[in-house]
């Protein structure tokens, strides 16, 4: 009987053994729900696309465009020059637009510029100095900067060019009846009586002599050479009236 117990202890043994060297060569992370951090910082980087914002473009006669964009830049001016929607130069300020989806504003030209907004309020930024903000409209006006002149019930607008292309732009209040009255109530022109009525002899300090330069003020009234003198021609509010200095080949 002993010899028995003593066998089946042995075979016990044995089988014990035989489980325990069993070695589970599973992976330990096996089931492991928590994500790599370092996958998650990847996968993250690769989701993000960018900020979404939008751009709208109004030229002078009220026409908008709007665009909608999505960028890494740091700035709007970064991701609008990258696009190309606007051009500019950099000048000590930042950068100044000069052009907006094509359009042009030229200062010395036209004394126009583009305004810039952001959610409809004029930008204490510059363009380039405004970070974009997720779903931000940014707006671009071209914009006449205007000299005010008189006061009176009756507003018109005076472009002066001189030779050189350079353009000063002016609105006049006014309560005469001509143009001549009001640009010279409000000193802009300078001229002398003749027989056929007041000869423009300077216009915002630029003199054109005949005798010396060849030269004279054109007249035009909405961009059409006018048919009388700056005194004979009644003021029709929100008209636009023009002083091209010209040189006579």
């Amino acid at each position: 009987m002993k010899k028995l117990l003593s066998l089946l202890l042995a075979v016990v043994m044995v089988f014990g053994l035989m489980a325990c060297s069993n070695t589970d060569t599973s992976d330990p992370t096996e089931g492991n729900t928590e994500a790599d951090p370092t996958e998650a910082t990847a996968s993250n980087g690769a989701e993000t696309a960018g900020i979404a914002f939008n751009v709208v473009v109004t030229d002078l006669d009220g026409t908008e465009t709007t665009f909608e964009y999505t960028s890494d830049a740091e700035s709007v001016g970064a991701a609008l020059v990258a696009e190309g929607l606007i051009e500019g130069h950099d000048t000590e300020y930042g950068l100044y637009v000069d052009a907006v989806n094509g359009i042009t504003a030229d200062w010395a030209t036209e004394n126009a510029y583009w305004a810039f907004y952001i959610d409809g309020e004029y930008a204490m930024t510059g363009v380039d100095a405004t970070a974009i903000t997720e779903g931000a409209t940014y707006s671009f006006v071209k914009t006449i900067s205007y000299t005010v002149l008189g006061e009176g019930s009756t507003t018109f607008y005076v472009t002066v060019a001189d030779v050189d292309g350079t353009v000063t732009k002016f609105q006049v209040n006014t309560d005469a009846a001509t143009v001549g009255e009001a640009l010279v109530a409000v000193e802009l022109i300078e001229g002398h009586d003749t027989e056929y009525g007041l000869y423009v002899d300077a216009v915002n300090g630029i003199t054109a002599d005949w005798d010396t330069e060849n030269a004279y003020w054109a007249f035009y009234i909405n961009g059409e050479y006018a048919v009388t003198g700056v005194d004979a021609t009644e003021i029709v509010a929100g008209t636009t009236y023009e002083l091209v200095k010209t040189v006579s080949a």
